[in-house]
């Protein structure tokens, strides 16, 4: 064998070792196109940088989200730190993995599914759709809790890195979630900055110090995130850039 195909058995190897680890539940292409009825146009809930969601149900009737990755040079390294991180934790306010679909042609999660999707979409899309003040401060109460238990309930901090409206899913019942751990990286708890290989986040949302890759951070960063979050909830208004910049 070769040396390049040694490194790519070797790189294969331990992949399939981490996966087998982390006991979430692996499921093929063919079983996602099952769940979602082949990945139909009427089954996509949404979308963002990284893929397409969609709605899909299992056979006892369990709804689930289906979020497939593109096919883009960043893919793996986005799979392994959604499963790294969802795959590890558990809290009533973190957005559940049930499982994943790793192949060649496909990289894709399984996540439960949230009735009343992301809080994005009942600030702005919905004008608050009837929402009371009381349900809005629970919602960032709630996702403050799931915050807190990243940075400070686990024997490793995890930096989510790109906390916003958009990536805060609301149960039937309007309770919080968050999601999308992309970005997100492990930071032992005795190191109190980790430098940044590239810049991260959401333009409005992102801490000054993630701005350049080459900077390092520290997990206040997703504070500064959530502080931004909260003046959207407060003013009714999306945060941006230039002269929408809350700051």
């Amino acid at each position: 064998m070769n040396p390049s195909r040694q490194e790519e058995a070797t790189s294969s190897g331990l992949v399939e070792k981490f996966l087998s680890e982390l006991g979430s539940k692996r499921y093929s292409q063919w079983d996602l196109e099952k769940l979602t009825s082949n990945f139909s146009e009427s089954n996509k809930i949404g979308s963002g940088g990284y893929g397409d969601v969609y709605q899909g149900q299992f056979p006892g009737g369990l709804q689930v989200a289906v979020k497939v990755l593109e096919a883009k040079d960043v893919v793996e390294e986005i799979f392994f730190a959604e499963i790294s991180t969802m795959g590890k934790v558990y809290h009533r306010n973190l957005v559940k993995l049930y499982g994943y679909c790793f192949e060649h042609k496909m990289k894709a999660l399984v996540y439960e599914y949230m009735e009343n999707g992301s809080l994005d979409n009942i600030l702005y899309e919905n004008h608050h759709s009837g929402v009371d003040w009381e349900t809005l401060y629970s919602i960032a109460v709630q996702t403050a809790r799931g915050l807190l238990y990243l940075h400070d309930g686990w024997d490793e901090r995890i930096i989510h890195y790109d906390i916003k409206a958009g990536n805060v899913l609301l149960d039937k019942n309007f309770c919080s979630r968050i999601t999308d751990f992309g970005l997100a990286k492990l930071m032992k708890r005795d190191i109190t900055r980790v430098p940044l290989t590239r810049t991260r986040g959401t333009v409005g949302y992102n801490a000054p110090e993630t701005w350049l890759p080459g900077s390092h951070v520290t997990y206040k960063c997703d504070v500064y995130s959530f502080g931004m979050m909260l003046f959207e909830i407060l003013g009714k208004r999306s945060n941006g850039e230039c002269e929408n910049w809350f700051p």
